[in-house]
């Protein structure tokens, strides 16, 4: 009975350690693939967003490309409106041609006819494409075919009607090799299997830069469809995205293989640019992160199953030396083991120093054989140097029940490579006899990823800091004059009967407000220029003038501090095509840094000079040299990123966001020059900015008019004039009609566009000199106003001007405003000089005294 009970209790447990086995085993693969889906993924978040980046900036190259080729087409219209001869057009083309590097030119019409400089006419199939070119007014790029030529890219612009050899023309258009175009999507990463498309939102491939892999494909969503077995759905659902100029990314298998692509709009026209790359190339670094990282938990497991296997012996001493046999069979059964982990075990006798047993793997994981390391465990130590010796000496020292650890880096004898081991030493008796059980666990993978991980860290944290900063400086720079402004006007209030105070206080609201103003400016341009959407607005200039009128502004400033302005000019050209507004941006950035960071009484030269070109354009170099507090080597490295400012005590006291030079510079791009500094802390600096313009050959050609007689100082234009005004803002109508009344003009303001409409309808002629017009008004805009005003029959029996005057500052805005029929555009707040200036060019009376 006795022994029935031991039988029955033994069975027992062993059923009780199946079933713990099993809940255990569950529970590994339950945790394994848990585990597993994590890591797919978090590897493909990953991937998917380092392949975006990477094809982002393809896109990006495109984009710059398209955008040059119009930027430089554009600067032709107006040199064309005004060329004399069709042999002036031919002459300057073909300089062009030269330069840019085009296959051939064409001056198109409206039904998609052309004829090129040789005059040779034919057809240029464009497609839907020609509406948006002629109708639309849109510049275009698109394939076509050309009779008797390969497929050709097509970059085309709308111009105002002319004729060339008799051929009426509305739009001209360049070609270049589709191989042009389609270098500028190659990447070099992914090891020549990434590949690039820009299609259509159908599928049809533009164009082409793709590796062997995806070679051939004419459609990608007939190739996904076809090849990776996309549903009708899924491909619908693709097609809408690609026509809504979405963003986004998949996966898809071909034969077997895996890819990932991802897709964004290219930002002009329908195009939309993916790149498609294999999933084990871009996965690769994650890939073996995921093998480490499941390696190290399986020497976790390898090495708790080494503790267990050794308590089983101690536990068991007594059946173990009955059975040796076993003993072997388990001690092959853990070698075994351990060569498919990354942790190196030895059992040493802490008596005779000699290795008892040493794990195959010793050879992989340091490159030293096992044979080595039982003659003489020290070995391990041979590339060390150090106390490594010593601390394996002291393991032989322990009390049994305690441990040491400690991380160290071996060098494997056979490459020379490090390794980062982490070393756990305890004893334990096996058999009577004190033994020291030591693990060396390679722990490189993980050093690596913790040294990964850290350096994204502190890239974040950085990133963190300055966005910080970025936010604490306009936080100050704009309470700044705020707090000026707050503080004077409630000095103002209980100051209404001091005169002299009150004058002084308004200037510095003045001062605080342009400051506030240019704060403001500074930080809609840069948000306009990292958007991409900065343009250049080309029209005559007269370069003099341009230079006449900075110069006074900077001498202004200049004499403010005792410091000696000079300038130097030397040109041959002075009537060009270029955009005046971005220019006087530039120089006035940089001419206006000199006066801040110059101290009083110093020295300030700008020099103008005209380089060698050729006979259509004219190069110049623009120069500021100043002898201020100069600029150290570290901050000229990053001189030209955004929000950046050099912290030190000659700077601290100058009011900035940090932008200027970066909207400088990138303005510079724009306009195709360039700009260099040279600075040393307390020499001065120089700045040189290199640019060159299409020169204006029709006012080269006409005579310069005789001055006209300047009228008194003391008489504002503004003075007698009747203004018809819509203001739908009642304090901003407040202000101008004081504005105006201060000026000695009379107004009338209404509160949106079609109240103004009623009533220019039924004024008296000579009633109303001009119109000044805001733009966001409810019930009518007042673009809808101008363009109803223009489109009336007008009760004047003349043109009345129409001035913009609206918050919408943008260039833009202003093409906008004159496209709508206004005049001209001024942008708010008032001011009240530039107000009259504007006045003084479009008013057909004198003013009344």
């Amino acid at each position: 009975m006795k022994n029935e009970t031991k039988m029955w209790s033994t069975i027992k447990k062993r059923i009780l350690a199946v079933l713990a086995a099993l809940l255990l085993g569950i529970g590994i693969l339950t945790s394994l693939v848990v585990f597993t889906d994590f890591m797919e993924q978090t590897i493909y978040e990953e991937s998917t967003a380092h392949l975006t980046e990477i094809y982002h900036q393809a896109n990006q190259t495109l984009y710059n490309k398209v955008s040059f080729n119009w930027g430089v087409m554009r600067m032709w219209t107006p040199y064309l409106e005004r060329s004399q001869s069709d042999a002036d057009v031919c002459s300057f083309l073909a300089q062009a041609k030269e330069e840019y590097q085009f296959t051939d030119f064409f001056f198109v019409s409206r039904d998609g006819s052309y004829i090129t400089l040789d005059g040779e006419q034919g057809y240029l199939d464009l497609g839907r494409m020609l509406s948006q070119l002629i109708l639309e007014q849109q510049p275009i790029v698109a394939n076509s075919v050309v009779p008797d030529k390969p497929e050709i890219m097509v970059f085309a612009v709308p111009t105002a009607k002319g004729s060339y050899q008799g051929f009426a023309y509305e739009a001209i258009a360049v070609t270049y090799n589709n191989r042009d175009l389609v270098d500028s999507l190659k990447i070099s990463a992914f090891e020549g299997h990434g590949s690039t498309f820009a299609v259509l939102p159908d599928g049809r491939v533009v164009l082409d830069s793709s590796s062997a892999d995806m070679r051939g494909v004419h459609n990608i969503l007939a190739m996904l469809k076809n090849s990776a077995g996309f549903t009708d759905e899924q491909i619908t659902a693709l097609q809408k995205a690609f026509a809504a100029g979405k963003s986004g990314n998949l996966e898809f298998s071909i034969h077997g293989v895996g890819y990932y692509m991802v897709y964004g709009s290219a930002s002009f026209q329908n195009w939309t640019v993916l790149g498609i790359a294999p999933k084990s190339i871009v996965n690769a670094n994650m890939n073996r992160l995921q093998y480490t990282t499941m390696a190290v938990m399986s020497g976790i497991v390898g090495m708790l199953a080494v503790t267990v296997l050794l308590l089983m012996v101690q536990s068991n001493r007594q059946k173990l030396r009955k059975k040796d046999q076993q003993l072997l069979a388990r001690e092959e059964l853990f070698s075994s083991l351990s060569r498919n982990v990354d942790d190196v075990f030895l059992m040493i006798d802490t008596g005779t120093g000699k290795v008892e047993y040493i794990s195959p793997n010793v050879r992989r994981i340091l490159g030293i054989s096992p044979e080595t390391v039982q003659e003489d465990f020290h070995v391990l130590c041979s590339a060390e140097g150090d106390n490594c010796t010593s601390r394996l000496d002291g393991l032989m020292q322990m009390e049994q029940g305690t441990q040491q650890e400690w991380d160290r880096e071996f060098i494997h004898q056979e490459t020379g490579e490090p390794h980062y081991i982490h070393v756990t030493g305890f004893i334990n008796e096996v058999q009577g006899a004190k033994k020291c059980i030591v693990d060396l666990s390679d722990r490189t993978g993980e050093h690596q990823t913790t040294l990964a991980v850290e350096a994204a860290l502190e890239v974040a944290e950085k990133a963190s800091q300055a966005k910080t900063d970025f936010l604490s400086n306009m936080s100050h720079d704009i309470r700044t004059p705020m707090n000026a402004i707050v503080g004077l006007t409630t000095l103002m209030e209980n100051e209404l009967d001091q005169p002299e105070k009150l004058a002084e206080h308004l200037h510095k609201l003045e001062s605080s407000g342009q400051l506030l103003l240019g704060i403001i400016n500074n930080i809609l341009d840069m948000s306009r220029i990292e958007s991409g959407k900065t343009t250049l607005s080309v029209e005559p200039m007269h370069l003099s003038q341009q230079l006449d009128q900075l110069s006074t502004m900077i001498r202004a400033q200049a004499s403010e501090k005792a410091q000696t302005f000079t300038v130097s000019t030397h040109l041959r050209h002075e009537n060009l095509l270029a955009d005046p507004t971005r220019l006087n941006q530039v120089l006035m950035n940089i001419l206006s840094n000199a006066v801040k960071y110059t101290p009083c009484g110093g020295h300030i030269r700008f020099e103008v000079e005209e380089l060698p070109r050729n006979e259509h354009y004219a190069k110049y170099s623009f120069v500021v040299q100043d002898d201020g507090i100069g600029m150290s080597e570290a901050y000229q490295k990053t001189l030209f990123d955004p929000f950046t400012r050099e912290e030190r005590s000659g700077t601290n006291k100058v009011q900035g966001t940090g932008l200027g030079m970066a909207i400088t510079k990138n303005i510079v791009d724009l306009m195709g020059g360039s700009i260099s500094v040279e600075s040393a802390t307390g020499k001065g600096t120089r700045f040189e900015v290199v640019l060159e313009f299409p020169i204006d050959a029709e006012a080269d050609a006409v005579p310069k008019a005789q001055a006209l007689p300047e009228e008194p100082e003391d008489v504002s234009p503004l003075c007698g004039m009747n203004f018809l005004c819509a203001e739908d803002n009642a304090i901003n109508a407040e202000i101008l009609e004081l504005l105006l009344e201060s000026k000695g003009a009379h107004c009338k303001i209404y509160p949106n566009g079609q109240e103004l409409v009623d009533a220019f309808v039924r004024v008296k002629p000579g009633e109303y000199d001009m119109i000044l017009m805001d733009v966001q008004m409810p019930v009518m805009d007042g673009l809808e106003a101008a363009r109803r005003i223009r489109s009336s029959e007008n009760p004047l029996g003349r043109v009345i001007p129409i001035l913009a005057m609206t918050a919408n500052a943008f260039l833009e805005d202003m093409q906008k405003s004159k496209e709508a029929g206004m005049d001209e555009h001024l942008s708010k707040p008032v001011d009240i000089d530039a107000l009259e200036q504007t006045v003084k060019r479009f008013r057909v009376t004198p003013p009344r005294k």
